[in-house]
């Protein structure tokens, strides 16, 4: 067995996909250095609210149910604007990305800048067709991975990180972050 078994099984966990098809998406994936900033198709962390605002509500059933507040980031002292916004479930989903139902989804934006990405799949648990439809997509938004094993995906890069887990049952976690900001965000004013 090829030591890329374990990639497959952790890159982005649809396990039963052919060892060979991913070693093949892994020699195209994008150099670290050709990516600008990690996000969704067009919508990049760093983006502008107005930018991404209706990319985002595009993915959702309702618009987003945003709740503005102020936050201080690390030991400086001002008061940064904050803005938290959420899928309305509906039946139990939020909305759909990449033709698949979302059941959570979560965007933070500091001083109108999109920060973080939280969202989460409800597939059906094929994860070999899940590769398929999705998997070179999703190496070619992040390239190669930085940290694999079972459960779990990580990318990095200096500023911008992204997971993605395998929550069990075709639920899937999928979070982009800046890094330096989410770590800095200590408390909401």
């Amino acid at each position: 067995m090829k030591i890329t078994h374990y990639c497959l099984s952790a890159l982005l966990l649809f396990a039963v996909a052919g060892c060979d098809r991913l070693e093949q998406d892994m020699l195209s994936v994008p150099d670290d250095t050709t990516l600008d900033r990690y996000g969704l198709d067009t919508l990049k962390l760093g983006d502008k609210r107005a930018e991404v605002g209706k990319q985002l509500d595009a993915l959702l059933d309702k618009p987003m149910q945003c709740t503005p507040g102020k936050t201080g980031l690390g030991d400086k002292r001002k008061a940064y604007l904050l803005e938290e916004c959420s899928g309305v479930p509906v039946a139990g989903e939020v909305g759909k990305l990449w033709g698949e139902k979302l059941s959570f989804f979560k965007a933070v934006f500091v001083e109108d800048q999109l920060c973080s990405l939280e969202l989460q799949l409800k597939t059906s648990g094929d994860y070999a067709a899940l590769y398929e439809a999705h998997g070179k997509k999703i190496i070619n938004l992040f390239g190669k991975p930085d940290e694999a094993n079972a459960k779990g995906v990580r990318w990095q890069r200096e500023g911008d990180e992204a997971v993605l887990k395998d929550l069990g049952d075709g639920n899937i976690s999928f979070e982009i972050r800046n890094k330096k900001v989410v770590q800095a965000l200590h408390h909401k004013g």
